[in-house]
Formats: structure tokens, C-alpha cells, sequence
């Protein structure tokens, strides 16, 4: 096995980058019958910036939050009234030609880009038609911005599935304007499960378009969270990206993902695919190993499957693995090397800068053929890359 510093990432491809919107354009994109009800930062008797949706102050964003979204590598995330959103967000977080520029210095090939302030506000928009409104306004931006370096970044659509009907619309819009597939949240304000029949007909259209379409964790609404259970643990102020949520950000991912076997997705859909994004990938054997033991049981009954769940995973699922994991490294040839990708998380204040490097490290211990398929194959193949 060569040492980590000995292994070449050249050309690799982070199939889990962020932009930060810039959100006085995000409104420009917005439909006009809309703009009245923008996104927007105003100031704070504190001094401090707070988050403005659909014309409400944010509950779950405390003041100054936005300032500390690109702080990757930063000592501290505390907010100030100095570190504003603008003043925090690097150049290469919303200029293509700076974050081709950063890929070039890194090495990699490519990136596919998924949002932020739509990880944030979503959480606290029940409306259908507002969140869909958000939604075309990032997604039109998203495919604007990567067409400024084709064939370097790729825009993948922000979907709400607040109302199937117009999540369905919305994807073959975005789709056919540029889009190489969909995110949606860990939750759903329809209180459905993403397995659910309510959203068969987004699944036909992604199979139907041949797009994946990737679970990706976020703030959660309060009275969905998973993260309410315990009082003790909420902060005195109302902030609820910390140790404990960031540490636990894959149990949320799972009961979504469990639910698309649950419910016969993989069945109904044979060449559909799913993607798990940014909540670790070291619990994939395990959840594999308890769902087909319980599928082989007298349970099996109750899941609307016709083979055991793993056959599903290794022909139509993928997970992303961060870098800093090492014990995944010894899950990924036994699984199948061709399920996994790997991901930057750039320019998110959970990760560390030196992600080159712990990547170095992650696969390191894989033949170079396993090696290879992590780094850039298999994104470059579910996603349909030039």
C-alpha cells in the first residue's frame, strides 16, 4: 500500500461542492410576481446579519450565521458584525472563473456543485409555491454560473417536495436547461416519507430523464427534526449547526433512504438512481447488513421488494464518502468500489482545507483500479460527464 503522500489525485472529481449564492442576484432571478417576497439580509439592533425569508426573520439562522457559511478552515466560526455573508463568501464560492482557478490548483478535474442558502431556507418555507418559486430562481442561476466553464462545473437543481406536481415540472425544466440532476432534503414538509407513492411520478421522471437524484442533508423544520429530543442539548441561542447536529447528520439521510427500499422504489423504478450525499458513507455496510436480515425474516413481507435490498444498492445506489473517513476505505472493494464517490464539501465551515490530503489518505489503502473508480469513474459515469 503506498503512503498517502505517495498517491496521485490528479483529475479527480469532488461530486459534492458548494457555491454561495449571491443573494441580491438570487432575487433577480426570481419571477417578478414573487420578488416582493426575496430572499434578503437585514441588520440587527446587535449589529449582526440575519436571513429574511419570504418576508420572515429566520428562527433556525441566528444572527451573523451567514458570515461563517464559507469559513472552511477558519479558527472559529463565531459571528461578528464585521464577517458578513458577502465579506465571508470567497470568490470561488459563486465566481466560476475563480472556482476553475481553485480546481486547477487542487488538481481536479471537475466539480459538481449543489447550493447553501437553499440547505437553510427551505427548512422554514411551507409554502409550495414559494419554494418552488425559490427553486427555479437558484436553479436558473446555478446552470447560468456553470456554463461560464463547461465541461469544469456542473449545476445540479435544488427540488422542494413540498408538492410533487411542481417538483416534477421543475426537474424536466431544469433538467433540459442544463442540469445533471436533482438534490432534495432529508425531510418533507408533506410528512411522506421520499419512498412514498405521493412521489412515484418524481421518481418516473427522473428514471424517464435519466438523472440521479441525491439526498442531501440541511436544517431541518423543528417539528420534523430529529435533533428535538433532547432540551438539554439545544444552545441558549437559536443556532442548530453544531457538534452534536453535524456529528449525527447521517441518521436523518438514512431514515430517507431506508424509506425508498421501504416502499418498493428501486422495484417500481429499475433504472432510476439515488445518490446519499455529505453524511459520511462508513454506515453503508452496516445498513446494508440489517436490511437484508430483516428483509430475510418474517418482515419481509411488509417491505415491497421482490430481492434482498443490497441487490438494489449495487444497481441503482451510490454513496459519497468524506474525506477525512479512514475506516470506509475498508468497506469500498468489499462492497463494490464502483458505489462510492468522494466529495469536498468547499467552502463549508465542517470540513477542513486540507481535504486534498485526507483524500490522499482515504485511498490509499484501495488497488488502483478501486482507486480510480472513487476519485472520478463513477461520478463521471452516473452523472453522464462530458
Amino acid at each position: 500500500m503506498p503512503h498517502a503522500s505517495q498517491v496521485d489525485t490528479t483529475g479527480a472529481i469532488d461530486a459534492d461542492g458548494h457555491v454561495l449564492e449571491p443573494i441580491d442576484v438570487l432575487g433577480e432571478y426570481l419571477e417578478e410576481k414573487y420578488r416582493h417576497r426575496a430572499l434578503r439580509i437585514e441588520i440587527g439592533d446587535d449589529g449582526l446579519e440575519y436571513f429574511v425569508w419570504d418576508n420572515q426573520r429566520s428562527t433556525l439562522c441566528a444572527g451573523g450565521f451567514g458570515g461563517v457559511l464559507g469559513a472552511m478552515g477558519a479558527p472559529d466560526i463565531l459571528p461578528h458584525p464585521d464577517l458578513t455573508y458577502a465579506s465571508g463568501s470567497p470568490l470561488a464560492s459563486y465566481d466560476a472563473a475563480a472556482r476553475v482557478k481553485r480546481l486547477d490548483g487542487e488538481g481536479l478535474s471537475k466539480a459538481i456543485l449543489y447550493p447553501t442558502l437553499g440547505l437553510l431556507w427551505e427548512a422554514e418555507i411551507d409554502d409550495p409555491e414559494m419554494a418552488a418559486a425559490y427553486c427555479r430562481a437558484y436553479n436558473r442561476w446555478i446552470v447560468d454560473m456553470c456554463a461560464e466553464a463547461p465541461g469544469r462545473l456542473y449545476p445540479i437543481a435544488h427540488i422542494s417536495l413540498s408538492d410533487v406536481d411542481l417538483a416534477v415540472a421543475e426537474l424536466e425544466r431544469a433538467v433540459k436547461a442544463g442540469c445533471k440532476g436533482a438534490m432534495m432534503a432529508a425531510y418533507t414538509w408533506t410528512g411522506k416519507a421520499h419512498g412514498h407513492p405521493y412521489y412515484d411520478p418524481l421518481w418516473a421522471k427522473a428514471q424517464e430523464l435519466e438523472v440521479p437524484l441525491a439526498l442531501h442533508p440541511s436544517f431541518e423544520p423543528s417539528r420534523f427534526s430529529q435533533f428535538q429530543r433532547f432540551d438539554e442539548l439545544k444552545p441558549a441561542e437559536p443556532v442548530i449547526f453544531s457538534f452534536y447536529f453535524d456529528v449525527l447528520v447521517s441518521q436523518a439521510m438514512q431514515q430517507a433512504f431506508v424509506s425508498l427500499f421501504n416502499y418498493g422504489v428501486f422495484e417500481k423504478f429499475p433504472t432510476v438512481k439515488a445518490v446519499v450525499l455529505e453524511s459520511q458513507a462508513g454506515w453503508i455496510g452496516n445498513l446494508l447488513d440489517r436490511m437484508d436480515a430483516v428483509w430475510a425474516g418474517p418482515l419481509q413481507a411488509t417491505a415491497e421488494l421482490k430481492h434482498p435490498p443490497r441487490y438494489y444498492f449495487e444497481r441503482q445506489c451510490w454513496i459519497s464518502a468524506d474525506p477525512d473517513e479512514r475506516a470506509v476505505a475498508h468497506l469500498i472493494e468489499p462492497l463494490g468500489a464502483d458505489k462510492f464517490f468522494w466529495a469536498s464539501d468547499y467552502p463549508h465551515p465542517d470540513h477542513t482545507l486540507d481535504y486534498i490530503e485526507r483524500l490522499q489518505g482515504l485511498v490509499a489503502p484501495l488497488s488502483p483500479v478501486a482507486r480510480a473508480k472513487v476519485l472520478s469513474e463513477n461520478v463521471r459515469q452516473v452523472y453522464k460527464l462530458d
